[in-house]
């Protein structure tokens, strides 16, 4: 090889490796900017309306089975939605606040299933209802939740709590 050939292999290697020197200290994290993490968060918040709204319909159920059904697809939708936030790599300032939201979310998801049991001895709707406003089992998870929507409210990350 001539000296030439040799100098623009020797440039073009250089500039390969500067190259990816560049790109691994852009890209470096994954963290999501605070625009597509509000993106995320309305999706997730949509999500959660969603099973809120088919969870309540369980007040007016005509079976102790549907009110069952609807508490059991509740807690693996907030499940969901507990490992969906989990996953996400929110802006620094809102790490603390999504690693709560997460735990409420999955809090939720196992506070509903510990009543599940209670219910399947249970004859009458009347009877599931009462035991489920006994319960009230639900508490920590709701409270975590409340917590972690009030901090992201403050900084800018959702509109309601």
């Amino acid at each position: 090889m001539n000296r030439p050939a040799r100098r623009r292999h020797l440039v073009g290697g250089i500039a390969l490796l500067l190259l990816f020197a560049l790109v691994a200290g852009c890209g470096g994290s994954d963290r999501l900017s605070p625009s597509a993490y509000r993106a995320k968060l309305t999706t997730i918040g949509s999500e959660a309306n969603t099973a809120q709204t088919q969870v309540e319909k369980g007040l007016h159920a005509k079976s102790v089975a549907e009110i069952r059904t609807r508490l059991s697809t509740f807690a693996n939708a907030a499940q969901k939605l507990g490992d969906e936030v989990a996953a996400l790599k929110p802006p620094k300032n809102a790490e603390a606040a999504n690693a709560l939201l997460a735990r409420g979310e999955r809090d939720t998801a196992s506070a509903t299933r510990a009543v599940l049991p209670q219910l399947a001895k249970l004859k009458s709707v009347k009877a599931a209802l009462s035991v489920l406003n006994k319960n009230q089992g639900n508490a920590k998870g709701g409270r975590e939740l409340d917590q972690a929507l009030t901090e992201l409210k403050k900084l800018g990350y959702t509109k309601g709590s």
